[in-house]
This record gives C-alpha cells, structure tokens and sequence, in this order.
C-alpha cells in the first residue's frame, strides 16, 4: 500500500495512452499506472541515476519493465514523442513551472497532475498566466502533512481571480481537508503578520490572503 498521497495522484489520472512520470524518484506512479492499466505505456524520468535504478527494479519486480521506458534527464528533455498525460510531483512549485517553460510545446497537449512541495501560489499564477487552466485541485492530509494536487492542461477559455491563485479551487469540494488546510494556512499567516507588524515590516500579502480565507470561510 503506498501512501495517500501516492494513491491519491493514481486515482486522479485519466486512461491514457502514453503516461510520464517526471522526476519519478522509485517510480511508484509510473509502475502502479501500467498495473492498473491507467496508461498501456510509460515514461519513467529523473535527474538523478541512483532512484531510476530503484524503478527499473521495481517494474522488473512488478512485470511491467517491457512497458516502461526509463530516462536520466531533466523534465520532458529525454522524452521524443508526445506524451497524453503527465506526472509532475514531489518537487517545489518553482522547479516544477521551469520544467514545463522549458518544455511548452511538449505539454501543450499533455494533461498534467501536480503536485508543488512550496510555492504553490506561484505556480498557480505561472499556469494561469501561460494558457493553463486548474480544473480541479485535491488537498490530501497525508500523516498530518497537506499536499495539494492540481489537474491541469491547456485551455482557450481561461478566467481566473486572486482566490484561485492565492487560495485555490480545492475549496470548490468543500472536504474536510480542504477545510482543515485552510484553518491551519490561516492560523500560520496570522503569526507570520503578527511578527512582521512587531518588526515593523510589510505584512501587506499576509494580510490580503487571510482577507481571502476570510471571505471563503465565510461561505462554508
């Protein structure tokens, strides 16, 4: 059994044909898609040698080696063909936008599933300011850490506003988690604020998102 968080991202992704899993570390997502026949085959990538080698085990373990093809590279670098679907988790929202600005006639097509460590409002505002539109955002309370994971691809109908990019569209579910994740965001804001007002320092983007929080709490 892998762990929420891992499941959570399998259970997003669509059938596909083609499926990379960028920055695949053991490649979890990559073996367990062809398993269950979410894709019939993958691309497994990362950066570095030492965990690729863990998911050629793994899938050689599995049976599904045959289906997978393996890459040490940066992002969609190795990648030659169109790929349907992507995987993009585990890293921070920063390296994860200059992956796919690296790579956007690649992905132009592609659906992508991400998962951003930090800096999650900047990578909203790069996917909306590049064409991509967020058409569902998951939070997951995996061991008492909150992840958020997006679905995205590119869209020619695209609005979006501060909520979605400051907040984001997990509140659209109204789930447990999303509401325990935004208490706690609102609580850490909060501090933050109150220590930057004591050193008289601007707490003016603290204070504008938890006016935001505010506003959505209020609608729960």
């Amino acid at each position: 059994m892998y762990s929420k968080r891992i499941e959570t991202i399998l259970k997003v992704l669509e059938k596909c044909n083609t499926l990379a899993d960028i920055g695949c570390d053991h490649g979890y997502v990559a073996v367990e898609a062809i398993k269950r026949e979410v894709a019939k085959k993958a691309f497994a990538v990362d950066i570095n040698p030492n965990p690729l080698q863990k998911a050629i085990e793994l899938s050689k373990k599995e049976g599904v080696f045959e289906k997978i093809e393996f890459f040490v590279g940066n992002g969609f670098e190795p990648i030659r063909e169109p790929v349907d679907q992507a995987v993009i988790a585990g890293m921070g929202g920063d390296t994860i936008l200059s992956i796919l600005s690296s790579a956007k006639d690649k992905v132009k097509n592609t659906k992508l599933v991400l998962q951003p460590m930090k800096d999650i409002e900047l990578l909203r505002r790069w996917l909306f300011e590049n064409g991509f539109d967020i058409s569902e955002e998951i939070i997951v309370n995996d061991k008492e850490k909150f992840y958020i994971i997006m679905k995205t691809e590119k869209s020619s109908e695209l609005e979006y506003s501060d909520i979605d990019i400051y907040v984001g569209r997990h509140i659209q579910g109204r789930s447990k988690e999303s509401l325990e994740y935004l208490l706690r965001k609102k609580e850490k804001l909060r501090k933050i604020a109150e220590m930057k007002k004591e050193n008289e320092k601007d707490f003016s983007e603290e204070k504008k998102v938890l006016q935001m929080i505010e506003e959505v709490l209020s609608k729960w």
